[in-house]
């Protein structure tokens, strides 16, 4: 399928998102069921002038591993709560357990919603089904993985602006004071899941959450309480009447849709890294940042019938191939297959095979 075959005027995409569940990162990339990476939106007292030095610390920062692959911290989560998302056994069969079409991070479905307004990007992504789920991952193509590898530290400076700037303007309770001073440490982050469904094909995927705003600390649990999720954005200051590229705000909005975010904040930084001023939008408001606009219900259709598309071609279960489909740029999607062992493509773990099969195989001795 090119990027531009979808008719959205006749099949507009109907989207509802709901929040299941949630986790954290600890700063050594460990998983821990719990709100412990939980930040809070501490906004400054005059955002029309700041002064947020974005290199501050930047040579002693901690970045995650170019090889780190979040996948398996959403096994984790959904090893954790298996009782949640299973069928009742009276409506399981032996082709399907969970009401879930897709399994995979929000960076797949960002990477897929965005590629009608991607330019020259390509991407990898690997399939393998599960019991009637499809398993999602992304893997870098080879030569983006050898240029992630041989990276210096200042090339790695400015997509870490987001995170550097996230210090400036967070606490860990609503009643703290942020703290910049401290050097960065990427590893450590707090991510939400949610269960979507578009326009009748249903994902349940994990998403990293910036921040929340909430007047009372929340330690317990997000689920049925208040709060506002925040998303936290860095961008070049752009030159007068001529706005953002349409790329780089689908992909802010893309992100924070899929958190179910209705307000951005964003810092725009100068040529020096340093953000000047801050500027929150609503979700309409930020795609009003775009020049030329963005397509967004072409986004969100061309997600759902790549998701088709993939449904159609993976067929054999997750021990007789991986499904990798490719997209080059610029032309039409394409799949292989490759071997069920392949180390390189292995995502869905062998550990998380054998707990689902013990817990199905106890649902059944229960019931």
């Amino acid at each position: 399928m090119a990027r531009r075959e979808v008719d959205t005027r006749a099949n507009p995409v109907h989207v509802t998102t709901e929040l299941i569940g949630h986790f954290s990162i600890d700063s050594d990339l460990q998983y821990r069921a719990d709100l412990s990476q939980l930040k809070y939106y501490i906004p400054p007292s005059n955002p029309n002038n700041v002064n947020f030095d974005l290199n501050i610390n930047c040579t002693s920062a901690r970045h995650k591993p170019t090889s780190y692959i979040r996948f398996e911290n959403i096994l984790r989560w959904i090893w954790d709560n298996f009782h949640r998302i299973a069928r009742p056994l009276s409506e399981q069969d032996e082709e399907r357990w969970l009401d879930i079409d897709f399994i995979c991070s929000r960076g797949v479905i960002t990477k897929l919603m965005c590629w009608p307004d991607a330019k020259g990007d390509e991407w990898i992504i690997c399939a393998s089904k599960y019991r009637g789920t499809i398993y999602l991952c992304e893997f870098r193509p080879d030569e983006r993985e050898r240029g992630q590898e041989n990276a210096t530290v200042s090339d790695k400076q400015i997509p870490a602006g987001t995170n550097k700037f996230q210090q400036y303007i967070t606490a860990d309770h609503p009643l703290h004071e942020p703290d910049s001073s401290v050097p960065l440490n990427e590893c450590g982050e707090f991510h939400c899941m949610f269960k979507a469904n578009f326009s009748n094909v249903s994902l349940l995927y994990g998403a990293k959450i910036d921040a929340i705003s909430s007047q009372q600390p929340i330690t317990d649990t997000l689920i049925g309480k208040p709060f506002e999720s925040i998303g936290l954005k860095t961008l070049l200051m752009p030159k007068k009447h001529s706005g953002c590229t349409p790329s780089t705000v689908i992909k802010c909005w893309s992100t924070n849709f899929l958190a179910n975010t209705n307000r951005i904040v964003v810092g725009f930084r100068d040529a020096t890294n340093t953000v000047k001023v801050i500027k929150e939008y609503s979700m309409a408001g930020l795609l009003r940042l775009s020049k030329p606009p963005c397509e967004v219900e072409l986004c969100k259709a061309y997600l759902t019938e790549v998701l088709k598309s993939i449904k159609n071609y993976v067929t054999e279960d997750y021990n007789k191939c991986i499904y990798k489909f490719r997209q080059p740029s610029k032309e039409k999607l394409k799949c292989t297959k490759v071997a069920s062992n392949n180390e390189m493509y292995l995502f869905l773990k062998p550990w998380f095979v054998a707990e689902s099969e013990k817990y199905r195989r106890g649902q059944q001795t229960d019931f």
